[in-house]
């Protein structure tokens, strides 16, 4: 067994032949369209948890409205990204402490999420909600838990060489 590595022995995508660069791309295609339906599927599931916790808030004129939601949500973000973005660049410039930074971009992910549910309960055809900021800070909440339970936030004593400031370069 030869363990030596060739630079002749590395695919390239010129290399691959008309059946393998047709598998490597169905391959590709799909692992989007997974992604994607994996993502559409967390929006909506989220969106219908916000609905059930808060059925006297939100009325909806049957299931197609909450479609309508989902769709426009991602819109809507962008929306709302456009105004929470210039504060993340300039924190991002800031000499501020590492902790500090990562608080108030978390806060600023929560706030992000707040504006994109209200401007998404503004937009969606079919939806009314009597008070709009009650479902949109539950929708932050159950944001700001579920990046909780995807990064748990780093202990006092588990500091990094990043977290430090501390030169990572030999």
């Amino acid at each position: 067994m030869d363990d030596s590595h060739q630079p002749n022995d590395e695919t390239t995508w010129a290399s691959l032949s008309r059946r393998e660069k047709a598998l490597a791309a169905a391959g590709m295609t799909g692992l989007l369209l997974g992604t994607i339906t994996a993502l559409l599927v967390a929006l909506l599931l989220g969106l219908f948890a916000v609905a059930a916790a808060s059925p006297r808030l939100v009325e909806v004129d049957g299931i197609g409205p909450l479609f309508w939601a989902v769709a426009l949500f991602l819109p809507c973000n962008a929306l709302a990204a456009l105004f929470t973005c210039p504060l993340r660049w300039g924190l991002r410039l800031t000499g501020l402490a590492s902790r500090t930074k990562r608080t108030t971009e978390a806060a600023l992910s929560v706030a992000t999420t707040f504006l994109a549910v209200l401007f998404t309960e503004y937009f969606t055809p079919g939806l009314r909600v009597h008070h709009p900021w009650l479902p949109a800070l539950l929708a932050a909440f159950l944001v700001a838990l579920a990046n909780l339970g995807i990064r748990p936030p780093s202990r006092p004593g588990a500091a990094t060489g990043a977290d430090t400031g501390a030169d990572s370069r030999p």
